[in-house]
């Protein structure tokens, strides 16, 4: 039997990330969590994720700055990282923007609140 993919899920909600840890489990994926970006980026070290769900708006170290790390890292600059983001709803009361988006160096984005097929969708995708 094929070894299950590993995603990393780094987001600093603890009720969205059960949900969303459920949601990808159910598609057949090893989920990791962490609860912000210095957590997330200690777990890819220890991991070694085949892709990252990584929410933006966290404390710490937001998923922007966690992002350019990983992509500056030669280690970590392969792999996938989707941006999740409830910055689309918010964009007059967020210092966050959708120029931040398109300029990250992540793989790809989705607007929260996730549509859990969607994002299953979005994984599938980018671990072809």
């Amino acid at each position: 039997m094929a070894e299950k993919k590993k995603i990393l899920l780094v987001d600093d909600d603890p009720d969205f990330v059960e949900a969303v840890k459920v949601i990808v489990e159910s598609g057949g994926y090893d989920v990791r969590v962490a609860y912000d970006g210095k957590e997330g980026l200690e777990a890819v070290e220890e991991e070694k994720p085949d892709l990252i769900v990584l929410d933006v708006m966290m404390p710490v170290m937001n998923g922007h700055e966690t992002c350019a790390r990983l992509k500056g890292n030669p280690e970590t600059a392969k792999i996938p990282i989707i941006l999740l983001t409830a910055v689309a709803d918010r964009v007059t009361t967020s210092t966050y923007t959708h120029r931040d988006m398109l300029e990250s160096e992540a793989e790809d984005y989705m607007p929260k609140p996730v549509a859990p097929a969607e994002l299953l969708e979005l994984i599938k995708s980018w671990l072809k």
